[in-house]
């Protein structure tokens, strides 16, 4: 099975890197993708509340983590829109947190609409949160 990457898809995630990553391997490109979106939908959530109650700890943590992941799934804007949550949740400027949050949710649609088009096969979609 091979991925064909999708160039509208470029400024989503880099295929080709992660690909790379798990070292040519689909299968594993799958698994990694299917355990990334699951676990994203859920810091996604445990971020939101964090948010709702003014952590700013638990806010900078699980931004930390989303970016990491991110950064693994080779998913970069979402690892750039994670570290500027992370950073202002350090500064505690939580002002302008919502935004960012709203930015990332964003770009979050797009990732999983695109690894949905995923040829062949589509990679299960994580229902929307």
């Amino acid at each position: 099975m091979s991925f064909q990457p999708a160039d509208r898809n470029a400024d989503v995630f880099d295929m080709e890197d992660l690909l790379a990553r798990c070292l040519g391997n689909s299968d594993f490109v799958q698994r990694v993708l299917r355990k990334f979106q699951e676990r994203c939908d859920e810091d996604l959530a445990a971020l939101e509340q964090a948010l709702i109650n003014a952590d700013t700890e638990l806010v900078a943590r699980l931004a930390h983590r989303l970016k990491g992941a991110s950064a693994n799934a080779s998913a970069l804007r979402l690892r750039e829109h994670a570290a500027a949550i992370e950073d202002a949740a350090r500064r505690r400027a939580l002002g302008a947190i919502p935004q960012r949050l709203d930015e990332l949710r964003h770009e979050w649609d797009r990732f999983t609409a695109a690894v949905a088009q995923l040829e062949p096969p589509a990679i299960p979609a994580v229902p929307a949160s």
